[in-house]
């Protein structure tokens, strides 16, 4: 009995062994795939700007845009929670909205916009709001990394070199 057992944990054992020789080089051709791809992803550089009771807001970046990257602009505007915002720049690229969302408590709205595959050059962004409200200065544009911390009222410009 002891011989017939010995040879089964042997071929179990063989068997484990073999599929794992199996999915080890998958498992690591797949973590460096994924290493590879979020390499590819830097930020370059960010701007960032509390622009005040205001309802249009201009910010322009330290150095020259990388034609093909990507920017993504955060904003927040205040005094409704359903401002409509416009973001252009200079360059002319063109800014989609990813989202947006409104707090009737606080009388916020925030948003992320971005611009794709963007042209290269001095670039200086624009950020407006129109208000669905009485007409009272409101916070508006300005720009910092990803998130903008510690800003009341802000927008964020970034440049983060997705190519």
């Amino acid at each position: 009995m002891s011989i017939s057992l010995r040879r089964m944990n042997s071929s179990a054992v063989g068997v484990r062994l073999t599929r794992l020789l199996v999915l080890l080089p998958l498992l690591l051709l797949a973590g460096a795939f994924a290493q590879a791809q979020a390499a590819g992803i830097t930020l370059v550089q960010h701007v960032g700007k509390d622009a005040g009771t205001t309802t249009t807001s201009t910010l322009a970046f330290a150095s020259a845009n990388t034609a093909g990257n990507f920017i993504a602009v955060v904003i927040r505007g205040g005094l409704s929670s359903s401002q409509v915002f416009t973001i252009t720049d200079s360059n002319g690229n063109t800014y989609k909205q990813a989202a947006q969302i409104g707090s009737s408590g606080s009388a916020v709205t925030s948003a992320i916009y971005y611009a794709e595959n963007i042209k290269g050059g001095a670039n200086t962004m624009t950020a407006s709001m129109t208000v669905w409200t009485a007409q009272v200065p409101v916070p508006t544009p300005a720009a910092s990394p990803f998130g903008c911390p510690n800003q009341a009222t802000s927008a964020c410009a970034v440049d983060p070199g997705i190519n």
